[in-house]
């Protein structure tokens, strides 16, 4: 076993990489809606007094209106009484969802799927905790999960990346993918969810697509969900290498030859990829929540980037 943990130690997330991003996301934010006000609990912020306010406009007095705030520059100018609109950004924790199952343990180019899903959350984290918010979420694989509290702290992120390397390393090679993995996270992620978190969803979407919408469309109902599907380029397109043998699963012995030189083999190869992308599209714009992809292939600060998920 040994042996085998040398020769693919490559293939795993490496802290000093994860920690490394710290640096280069120290002027960067989550993007978000600072004008959206809050009507329900999963928005941003709400027009009300209260500490850390910021200045939103100046308007008309209107009864009611604190003095306090009265703009008495403006009201001399236009000789009508104006007074300051602030608005107070309430806290919104950042919960990250991370897959790390063997059905991740996959890669044709660069890094592996379960790398570049640690690689989305260490960025998230690290942005969020620049912005001085409290940072948690779940890790899980086959095996088991772990659920990190959010705190506003280094110790905390780093305690995420951590346990993510600690998971990954339970696998030595693929699998298919679990039913229930995505349940049961979803179930624990509603347990311990707080209203108006921010929750990124990061691994295979299609997967939890397929078998935990009725647990997504509850999270929605109370927090902010982004789902950030992770892929590889040999799972969308499959390269000219002549005859190939290929098994319906991970757990198959039965060997199936494809002839990749055949335009028609590949076409049909690339269309059974975007049907299965496309469901996935459909269940989670129905619940209104943000789906974007990041291939292996990837610099993953880049394109999240330029998904404009972080600015």
């Amino acid at each position: 076993m040994s042996d085998i943990a040398t020769e693919n130690d490559s293939l795993y997330s490496d802290m000093q990489e994860l920690v490394a991003f710290r640096h280069h996301v120290k002027q960067k934010k989550l993007r978000h809606n600072l004008n959206q006000l809050a009507v329900n609990s999963g928005n941003h912020s709400a027009i009300r007094k209260g500490r850390g306010m910021t200045f939103s406009e100046v308007r008309q007095y209107q009864p009611g209106d604190d003095v306090r705030h009265i703009d008495w520059r403006v009201t001399a100018r236009t000789q009508k009484t104006h007074t300051k609109v602030f608005i107070e950004e309430h806290e919104r924790p950042t919960l990250l969802v991370t897959e790390q199952t063997p059905h991740l343990f996959f890669g044709s180019k660069v890094r592996l799927k379960i790398t570049q899903a640690l690689n989305i959350s260490a960025i998230l984290g690290w942005v969020s905790l620049h912005q001085n918010e409290r940072v948690g979420g779940i890790t899980f694989n086959h095996l088991e999960s772990s659920w990190i509290a959010p705190k506003r702290n280094q110790q905390t992120v780093l305690q995420i990346l951590q346990k993510g390397i600690q998971l990954q390393a339970q696998i030595r090679k693929p699998m298919a993918p679990d039913s229930q993995a995505w349940v049961e996270t979803m179930q624990q992620v509603l347990k311990m969810n707080k209203p108006g978190n921010k929750v990124f969803l990061i691994g295979d979407m299609m997967q939890l697509a397929n078998y935990a919408s009725p647990q997504l469309l509850k999270l929605t109902y109370k927090a902010d969900v982004t789902a950030i599907h992770i892929y590889d380029p040999l799972e969308r397109n499959l390269p000219k290498l002549g005859w190939l043998s290929m098994t319906p699963s991970f757990t198959s012995d039965k060997l199936i030859k494809l002839d990749s030189f055949t335009s028609k083999t590949r076409k049909a190869y690339s269309e059974l990829y975007e049907q299965q992308w496309q469901t996935a599209q459909d269940t989670f714009s129905k619940l209104s929540v943000p789906l974007f992809k990041v291939g292996t292939h990837q610099e993953p600060l880049m394109t999240l980037i330029q998904h404009k998920l972080i600015q």
